[in-house]
């Protein structure tokens, strides 16, 4: 493997290549191979090349030319980002202030200043003197300072740089500026100089060991249904913890009246394995609700305002920026395509938004983007299988640009046509992929389904689409009533 940065012989780039002997100036007559990796520092005439990965592709890069360009775009994609101005002539004051350097969409540091400095609306690309270094989770709202910054990172396309993100009067969170070329001075040098290390390192691994010790989980949310249409609340019959429990959203934010259920199988190294621990969660479900009247609800959003998700658990494969973009491509999309069109527009862009992640304890993460597939059988067996096959082998898979402003639009919107040459050209990349005959017979029904035009029906009663029986609770209640009348003979 070799590793390129192209640039312009900026100063930054310059003390990078210094810094990391395995890291090589790239030249317009190196050829990359399908094993390479080219890092791009800002932008460049040269285009990116046909092999390989490329960390910051040249179309993410002209994304983030225009500071009003990026802004509105970002605007349009549920991220709050700095007005254009304000009621002082463009000098916009913020009580606190983060730079958050990114790289493969991880956070790699957080540098905060309390100065309360104005901002002008100027590029931002450095740290000036006031800022220091925090840790990155010590309390909330640095917190939601990373998350803002990886969402914000993500949604442009790009790979690495660093998120600026200013905190107004109220605690809301902005979005100021991203650069994809911070200078690398003291801290910053060294952050960067560390991970790019560990990236190269886990590359190198990556490649040779492959996925064996990959393993899946899952946690669906669904929502109950009475006789008259009526929603039913899941704390009726569950606490928040357990394999069968209630997602902490609740009723007018009363923390007490909880109205999605959520199934949390065992997780299992192979899709089969998981789909099997999760009908055997969803059997345990039923037992406890033990009311046949009682329907369950699945999809994108069963009850306005509740949204529903379907989100599969990874871990024993590395994370990285690529992954992502090739769960988004090959299952997010696949999952929009066969969705009810008209919940899936209510519930997004501020849930399930592309790229939508969450890392976990257990030191995986968990890719949220997926409505509520378990309203059907076929679109849940095609997604745990097709979670496999990406994660193994998603070195190996091209990843178009889903992330121009007219393909994200289209996502958000709906508007399934527009991204229909791209999904069906992403089928043809899977079913031409020499490790697809393994899942082929799993996945092909979602295929058709999307081919077809056909969406699932989110109507349907989850437990009637996956047999799910109610006798078992039922035999139960009947040999309670047998005692009873034995007792009383």
């Amino acid at each position: 493997m070799a590793y390129y940065l192209l640039h312009r012989n900026q100063p930054s780039a310059k003390r990078l290549v210094t810094q990391l002997s395995r890291l090589s100036n790239y030249v317009s007559t190196n050829v990359v191979s399908e094993s390479d990796v080219l890092v791009r520092w800002g932008a460049t005439e040269e285009s990116d090349p046909a092999q390989g990965m490329v960390l910051n592709s040249k179309d993410a890069i002209a994304r983030i030319a225009s500071r009003n360009t990026m802004a509105k775009f970002l605007r349009r994609v549920g991220v709050r980002v700095a007005p254009r101005s304000s009621k002082n002539g463009g000098v916009t004051s913020f009580s606190r202030q983060y730079r958050i350097p990114m790289f493969e969409l991880m956070p790699i540091g957080c540098f905060r200043s309390d100065s309360g400095a104005s901002w002008t609306q100027a590029r931002i690309s450095r740290l000036q003197p006031s800022f220091q270094e925090i840790s990155l989770t010590g309390d909330k709202q640095t917190r939601r300072a990373v998350f803002l910054a990886t969402r914000t990172l993500h949604a442009l396309g790009l790979d690495f740089g660093m998120v600026s993100i200013g905190v107004g009067p109220k605690g809301a969170l902005h979005v100021l500026d991203v650069t994809a070329t911070p200078v690398l001075e003291g801290r910053m040098l060294e952050v960067y100089k560390e991970a790019m290390n560990a990236f190269m390192e886990r590359e190198e691994r990556a490649r040779y060991s492959g996925a064996s010790t990959l393993m899946l989980g899952t946690d669906v949310e669904v929502m109950l249904q009475n006789a008259q249409g009526k929603m039913v609340l899941a704390s009726n019959y569950f606490t928040r913890k357990g394999r069968v429990g209630c997602d902490d959203r609740s009723v007018n934010f009363d923390g007490k009246r909880l109205p999605l259920m959520e199934l949390r199988p065992l997780p299992d190294s192979s899709p089969n394995g998981l789909l099997n621990n999760l009908r055997a969660t969803m059997r345990e479900a039923s037992e406890r609700i033990g009311r046949p009247l009682v329907r369950w609800r699945a999809g994108s959003m069963p009850f306005r305002p509740y949204c529903t998700g379907g989100h599969i658990h990874f871990s024993g494969v590395p994370f990285s920026s690529r992954l992502v973009k090739a769960l988004d491509n090959y299952l997010g999309l696949m999952m929009m395509a066969v969705e009810d069109r008209k919940t899936a527009a209510l519930r997004r862009p501020k849930y399930g938004y592309l790229g939508d992640i969450r890392h976990k304890d257990y030191g995986g993460f968990e890719y949220r983007t997926p409505g509520s597939f378990v309203c059907s059988r076929d679109a849940t067996v095609a997604a745990f299988h097709l979670a496999h096959f990406i994660a193994a082998e998603h070195r190996n898979l091209p990843i178009p640009d889903l992330y121009s402003s007219h393909s994200q639009f289209a996502f958000y919107d709906g508007h399934l046509s527009q991204l229909r040459p791209l999904i069906l050209r992403n089928i043809e990349t899977v079913r031409q992929h020499a490790a697809y005959s393994q899942y082929r017979e799993y996945v092909e029904p979602l295929f058709a389904m999307i081919e077809q035009g056909r969406t699932w029906d989110e109507s349907k009663d989850v437990r009637v689409e996956w047999n799910i029986p109610l006798t078992t609770l039922r035999r139960k209640q009947v040999k309670r009533t047998r005692r009873v009348r034995v007792t009383g003979s």
